[in-house]
């Protein structure tokens, strides 16, 4: 949060997602205390996942945690993610794994799950669980979160048909991550610019729909 360090803002408990806006958001500070005059109840567990990271990743300002339901199902598989297609190589050696514990509701396990996202990586498959994923920006979180699920869709839709896979090899892969590091479609600043172009065009999209998020 602008002018603090240890603040920020999360969904209160309770509340749908579409029933979220700018003006019911809850500012806490990372030791779960909600900042201010606001009544609000605010989840313990996303306290200990989003206060872990945020006081750790100086580099990160949002994180999702959510247990969408392919990313959940590939966090029960022992293989983890599969680099079967060109949304999963964009996640080739970015990813990170947490053993599942049970509830994230105890302040002392934030020491663990800071550790097992590391200090680059920003997307981490909890084990039967779900993910969390993270970004420098909110765009880069949110695109973050659609194509990992977006690929773990993929691999659950193509284990499902039972035929052997075809797992490009290290080498594909390689490849495949030195040119993402060269995809400059929007001619500045890489991939940045092209996650902010794409973010603008969801938001776009949202306006037309339900502008009510803003109120």
């Amino acid at each position: 949060m602008p002018g603090s360090e240890s603040d920020f803002l999360i969904n209160p408990f309770g509340l749908t997602f579409d029933e979220v806006k700018a003006s019911n958001l809850a500012r806490i500070n990372l030791d779960g205390k909600v900042v201010g005059d606001q009544d609000v109840p605010v989840n313990p567990t996303a306290v200990v996942i989003h206060g872990a990271i945020l006081a750790a990743r100086p580099d990160i300002n949002t994180v999702i945690h959510a247990h969408t339901p392919y990313a959940v199902a590939v966090s029960t598989l022992a293989c983890g993610l599969l680099h079967l297609d060109q949304a999963s190589m964009v996640f080739y050696n970015k990813i990170a794994y947490h053993d599942n514990y049970g509830l994230e509701i105890n302040i002392a396990q934030q020491k663990r799950l800071a550790a097992d996202l590391g200090p680059e990586k920003l997307c981490m498959i909890m084990r039967n669980h779900g993910i969390v994923v993270c970004g420098r920006t909110v765009a880069e979180a949110f695109l973050n979160l659609y194509f990992l699920e977006f690929a773990c869709r993929t691999q659950v839709l193509a284990m499902s048909t039972g035929a052997k896979l075809n797992q490009p090899s290290e080498d594909i892969l390689n490849s495949f991550a030195q040119q993402m590091e060269q995809f400059k479609p929007m001619k500045k600043d890489g991939f940045k610019s092209t996650q902010i172009a794409t973010f603008k065009a969801l938001v776009r999209m949202i306006e037309r729909i339900d502008p009510s998020y803003k109120e």
